[in-house]
């Protein structure tokens, strides 16, 4: 059985060669709202441009307004909306893009796991089933989010087991959501703590990307990402999804 260690020395192996091509890909897959797995959150903008308008140590909106006319606060406000519109849109398209988007970095950094061809062009070839993959991330926010309620452990508990549900429909675009979810969940039984640890393996390079000013991430991303990709591969070896469905 492999560890952590032994998947990222896979990972390494396959990036060899392909670094500038993994890079791309998945800054572009980035760009467009794709994670590997499905179940990461991106930066909440939105909040940090509240907290920005809202801080308390300065006395917040409140005390702004006492030494600007009114005609600049409306203004400002007025800006503001426009802005958290504008965010809200963009977030809604980056979620169904990279649904699909996702999809097809699974199978970009499959290909490149088992010594196939892996072009940045991949990460579209699902766009024929986008509202399936729409769906399937949908399905599986609603779940984590509804197990989260119960309190934060079981929603992180139930994002491992979702985890794998993207490269399970890559792989079999004829399943539906549920059934990926219930694949992903069956597969990653007794898998969860092995992912974590191959997760958290990660840990000491993310830290260091902190002091690159984020600029490390371009290739901690691909590196994670193939990672996580050879960890699928061998978890799905004794999992005939297709037969079954």
């Amino acid at each position: 059985m492999k560890r952590a260690a032994d998947f990222r020395r896979l990972a390494r192996g396959c990036l060899s060669g392909h670094w500038v091509s993994a890079v791309g890909t998945t800054l572009l897959a980035g760009i467009l709202g794709a994670n590997i797995t499905m179940t990461g959150s991106g930066t909440s903008t939105i909040t940090n441009i509240y907290n920005i308008f809202s801080d308390e140590e300065d006395g917040g909106v409140v005390a702004i307004s006492q030494n600007i006319p009114t005609v600049f606060l409306m203004t400002l406000a007025a800006i503001l909306l426009v802005s958290i519109f504008v965010l809200m849109v963009v977030a809604v398209v980056q979620f169904i893009i990279g649904s699909f988007v996702s999809l097809g970095l699974a199978t970009y950094n499959l290909n490149l796991i088992d010594g196939k061809e892996a072009r940045v062009g991949q990460i579209f070839c699902h766009t024929s089933i986008m509202g399936k993959a729409v769906w399937l991330r949908l399905r599986m926010s609603i779940f984590i989010f509804l197990w989260s309620l119960l309190l934060i452990i079981p929603g992180i508990i139930k994002s491992y087991s979702y985890s794998m549900a993207g490269f399970i429909m890559s792989e079999n675009p004829e399943i539906s959501a549920k059934e990926a979810m219930e694949v992903s969940m069956r597969m990653m039984n007794g898998n969860k703590w092995r992912f974590f640890c191959l997760q958290l393996s990660f840990i000491g390079w993310g830290i260091l990307c902190i002091f690159t000013f984020g600029i490390g991430y371009l290739w901690l991303d691909p590196y994670m990402n193939a990672a996580t990709a050879a960890f699928y591969d061998e978890i799905s070896r004794n999992e005939e999804v297709g037969e079954e469905y």
